[in-house]
């Protein structure tokens, strides 16, 4: 399944007028994402550098979405997550709604990896390196098709089953493969966008540790 100019409007559209909170202790990459949410037409974009303060913001922002790496000193993604979502079952005066989209960013790939996100309560995975055109699509998703919120001793969050087939058999739902952003057609108001995805892909681009003996 391709990304699309459509796909990339209609998660922008889901962006408008939004607040957004951003968790990352890398300041190059919450940059790049701060500004790709300002493209994609947020309002306002918060930055936390880890776990323990975004919880510390989550009531003076009051985020329609968060956005937060895992892998992070002091307190990390998931366990970010776990602590917004037992708000659902325990109040926490810190946390005004428990409910709100969790999009995680991870450089894991595994399924093991994805379902341990899901046992935390994340309401989407986006791996790294990612394109912007697959990051919108998870924020479209998990803001305007959220699916139904459980509540229980066992598990708080997005529920994990995965969705029915017309013969009511459950059935994977296949991991999306983005073309090239180069190759997608731009919309308009895009350039912005693209200048960003230069710096997203280098990121995430493994890099050569210089050895002895290498010519200098």
């Amino acid at each position: 399944m391709s990304s699309s100019p459509t796909s990339v409007r209609e998660a922008a559209g889901a962006l408008a007028g939004a607040r957004v909170l951003v968790v990352d202790d890398h300041p190059f990459t919450s940059r790049l994402v701060k500004d790709t949410l300002y493209a994609g037409g947020a309002q306002s974009v918060h930055a936390a550098q880890d776990g323990g303060e975004a919880v510390a913001m989550l009531r003076g922002c009051q985020p329609h979405i968060v956005i937060t790496d895992w892998r992070m000193p002091g307190l990390d993604g998931l366990d970010f997550t776990r602590l917004v979502r037992q708000a659902a079952l325990t109040p926490d005066p810190r946390i005004p709604d428990p409910q709100v989209p969790i999009v995680l960013l991870s450089a894991h790939t595994s399924a093991r990896t994805v379902e341990t996100a899901r046992r935390a309560g994340v309401s989407e995975v986006v791996v790294k390196p990612f394109t912007i055109a697959t990051l919108m699509q998870r924020i479209q998703a998990a803001m305007t098709a959220p699916r139904p919120f459980v509540v229980s001793t066992a598990y708080v969050g997005p529920d994990r089953r995965r969705r029915k087939g017309a013969s009511g058999d459950a059935v994977r739902v296949r991991r999306i493969t983005d073309r090239p952003l180069a190759e997608i057609p731009a919309p308009e108001g895009d350039s912005v966008l693209k200048l960003l995805q230069a710096g997203i892909d280098e990121l995430g681009r493994p890099r050569r540790v210089p050895r002895q003996g290498d010519a200098q």
